[in-house]
């Protein structure tokens, strides 16, 4: 029920802001309910939820039988205002935010065409013959679904639907496509796919890419030259909304700080008092937060004594696998490994390369102190963490930091375990590959190091689960949002 309400939401914020920007206007017909379904991957009783909230606010006419009318009135004005307000208090992030979409999202392309079969090829040929310019995010979703990863559709719609782009309908002042230029570029990329030439394929998205951001800007920046400055809204990747992101947060928060930060040297948490007032939340979002640490296994709440921390190193109890939060969050963790193993390369390789020299010395060190202390094993963590800390890309910051929160409920599994010397081993091997590199200004050594621990510690992290007693279709659960559109 609380994911229904959660998509209910969403699919009507989605309507909503296509009202305001005039892709629809007064005398339009919506989709039917039928059609919405397929596209959202959603229940028609979500779809039903969304439009009724619609209509109660007076942006739509529907009734059984009947098609679903659009009597939302705007004059022109009224229009670009709604549109001048939303890019202007965004403006700022659109640069860093195109330029990260092309490292994330061209190696993740490149994976989902690989795994496209002919049926799958004469599809996006149909789009290119089309080539409208709402075939531009089918041609991406139909692509990048072949991954079979919803945590990547999650963060392709939060991405599309900050950016807005795909919420305008094309016009002469605005956002203008030509529909023939489109169709050409459509074709010669569908050419170069069905001819598996992959290098030029990925030079080709780049190059589209790049010109259609171009455009985009160019009309943006035109449009907000009278707007006054605003308070911008950075990019935010919501895994979750309302009440639950709140929980699921903090609880990232907390195993942070019990595993890397100020909790890892002490045996007991604070009271739920004392956190209530230190995070300004409720006592009964802590009690909430704290239960779903001890389903994951890492803690213990003893009573009349408190809860009991157990940070690096130690055994902690068995995660429960009966808990549908601890299925869903390991869920999350096998998606963020597969995340990171398609687009670490690109992204490590821009990172690396950024580094100030003061910056490079502050990695080494901690990844020496990793070697002498032992705990190699938490070397990842560090530089993903690295990455949140020192990318120059706001929109990298946030998305490394998410999978890193994400990285963190896998780690009671593995503590709970008597043992796992692959993954230590391979820790190992990962911080002197990774100095080595760094000492050595070597930035290939690093991609290298970064995408071979990847590769080894994924399959390891898969059989963990599976061997508890997940099932493997259970690895793809979805996360509160994603997009799941298709054809008509």
């Amino acid at each position: 029920m609380e994911c229904e309400q959660q998509f209910s939401t969403l699919i009507y914020e989605y309507f909503l802001k296509r009202l305001h920007f005039g892709y629809y206007t007064y005398g339009d017909t919506l989709p039917t309910v039928d059609v919405l379904c397929r596209e959202f991957n959603v229940s028609d009783h979500t779809i039903w939820t969304a439009l009724r909230r619609l209509r109660a606010e007076g942006y739509i006419s529907m009734k059984n039988g009947q098609v679903t009318k659009v009597i939302y009135k705007q004059t022109e004005e009224e229009r670009r205002k709604s549109m001048r307000e939303y890019f202007a208090e965004r403006w700022e992030a659109y640069n860093d935010l195109y330029e990260t979409t092309e490292l994330l999202y061209v190696p993740l392309m490149i994976e989902g065409l690989c795994r496209m079969d002919e049926q799958d090829k004469d599809y996006i040929a149909q789009l290119a013959e089309r080539a409208g310019s709402d075939d531009i995010i089918l041609f991406y979703c139909s692509i990048l679904q072949k991954i079979e990863n919803p945590l990547l559709m999650n963060l392709f719609w939060e991405t599309s639907l900050y950016l807005g782009v795909h919420l305008v309908r094309p016009s002469p002042e605005l956002f203008q496509y030509d529909v023939t230029v489109g169709r050409s570029q459509f074709q010669t990329l569908v050419s170069l796919i069905k001819e598996k030439s992959w290098n030029d394929v990925r030079n080709t998205l780049i190059q589209y890419q790049r010109s259609y951001m171009d455009n985009i800007r160019k009309s943006l920046e035109h449009d907000l030259r009278v707007v006054p400055k605003k308070e911008q809204i950075p990019f935010t990747w919501r895994i979750y909304r309302d009440r639950p992101q709140i929980c699921y947060n903090l609880a990232s928060l907390l195993l942070h700080e019990i595993y890397m930060g100020e909790y890892r040297t002490t045996e007991f948490l604070p009271s739920y008092e004392k956190m209530a007032e230190k995070y300004e939340i409720s006592v009964s979002t802590i009690r909430r937060t704290v239960s779903m640490l001890n389903q994951v296994g890492a803690v213990q709440s003893i009573n009349g004594k408190g809860t009991r921390v157990f940070t690096i190193g130690e055994r902690c109890c068995s995660p429960d696998f009966t808990s549908s939060v601890v299925r869903r969050n390991l869920s999350y963790f096998i998606q963020s490994f597969e995340l990171l193993f398609y687009t670490c390369k690109e992204v490590s390789r821009c990172f690396i390369q950024s580094l100030a020299p003061e910056e490079r010395q502050v990695m080494i060190a901690r990844l020496e102190e990793n070697q002498r202390t032992g705990l190699c094993e938490i070397s990842i963590w560090h530089y993903l963490l690295f990455i949140t800390k020192y990318s120059r890309s706001q929109a990298i910051r946030e998305i490394y930091g998410t999978t890193y929160s994400l990285f963190l409920w896998g780690y009671p599994l593995k503590a709970s375990l008597e043992a796992a010397p692959d993954t230590e081993r391979n820790g190992e091997l990962f911080t002197a590959s990774m100095l080595k590199g760094l000492l050595e200004d070597d930035t290939e050594q690093c991609v290298s190091a970064v995408k071979t621990y990847i590769k080894k510690q994924l399959p390891k992290g898969k059989g963990f689960l599976i061997h508890s007693g997940i099932k493997a279709e259970e690895l793809r659960l979805s996360p509160s949002i994603r997009m799941l559109l298709v054809g008509d």
